[in-house]
């Protein structure tokens, strides 16, 4: 018997065992197995689940949250105390088990880059399984990039949160529960007039097929669909979240090339994209091309100490 066809039929047996005993399954069978795949297929001739392995996963399959990952962990220890259980040796990580991640370095598109997948964006073709998506990923996107939103942040805008006439947008209980209002471009508020249009009687302005709004996941699959499409090749890991980087990023540039004080402009876009923290917008700055962080529309000396303390991690 291999390795992973041991690792599932011992799962199977724990599943067995602890649903004659009253307790539920359903979250080991949704959670486990995808890492159970992993260890069988990168390490087939292991002989039991090792530290290197969990680590290996974690590093490889971040979890959203420390709570996703604490949930990942605690069954993780449920399924090698069984296997131990069974006389095989197994890792059990304990209560402080973690691994520590770097933090993730935004991929900042160039012209090109943009240029090129908006326009595969543009020519997305429409799909019988997912109607309308033609219409939808064009604008969806652009809103991303153009209104520097989080990627979930259009995906739950309702029909009356976006006023087509005056291009106000309102974001409901965005990060921490707060809500804001942002002013789209004309050129934004256009290209939303004729999405709307098209899109027709609806609740949610991107509205799935079902009446639903769209899942993050979709979205995010739709992205890289389309950057394969688009034949760009990688210099990293592009994600919808750089889209609002690069709102930001390109602003701060703009501002710059017109000799405007940066410093005093940044409270201004800290409001607009939501920031909690306004280290989140000074985190920006470490992102700008070298040339333009010498600038001296930005005074190094007024913030040095809140950037010795570290760039916040913008995920905000």
């Amino acid at each position: 018997m291999s390795f992973l066809d041991s690792l599932t039929y011992d799962f199977h047996t724990m599943l067995d065992v602890r649903s004659s005993l009253g307790y539920a399954t359903a979250t080991d069978k949704n959670t486990l197995p995808p890492f159970i795949e992993y260890c069988g297929k990168n390490h087939p001739d292991a002989e039991c689940i090792t530290k290197g392995m969990v680590d290996g996963w974690l590093a490889i399959h971040p979890y959203r949250s420390e709570r996703t990952q604490s949930i990942f962990i605690s069954l993780l220890r449920h399924y090698t105390k069984f296997l131990r259980s069974l006389g095989k040796e197994s890792f059990i990580p304990d209560e402080n088990y973690t691994i520590r991640h770097e933090r993730y370095r935004p991929y900042i598109y160039n012209d090109e880059e943009l240029s090129a997948l908006f326009k595969t964006m543009d020519e997305i073709p429409p799909y019988h399984r997912a109607p309308g998506r033609e219409n939808v990923i064009p604008v969806l996107f652009r809103m991303i990039y153009c209104c520097g939103m989080r990627p979930s942040e259009p995906l739950r805008l309702r029909l009356e949160d976006v006023d087509l006439k005056t291009g106000d947008i309102y974001i409901r209980q965005s990060k921490k529960n707060r809500d804001r209002h942002i002013i789209m471009s004309e050129d934004m508020r256009h290209l939303c007039i004729k999405y709307s249009f098209l899109a027709g009687k609806r609740e949610w302005f991107f509205q799935k097929w079902n009446g639903g709004p769209f899942p993050t996941g979709w979205m995010t699959n739709q992205f890289h669909l389309c950057w394969r499409m688009s034949g760009l090749a990688k210099r990293g890991n592009p994600r919808p979240y750089d889209l609002r980087h690069v709102f930001a990023t390109m602003n701060m540039m703009r501002w710059i090339d017109e000799g405007k004080d940066v410093m005093a402009l940044l409270p201004y876009l800290s409001t607009y994209m939501g920031h909690g923290d306004f280290k989140s917008t000074l985190y920006y700055i470490h992102l700008l091309p070298e040339r333009l962080r010498k600038s001296a529309g930005i005074d190094w000396k007024q913030f040095s100490p809140i950037f010795g303390e570290g760039a916040s991690n913008e995920e905000d």
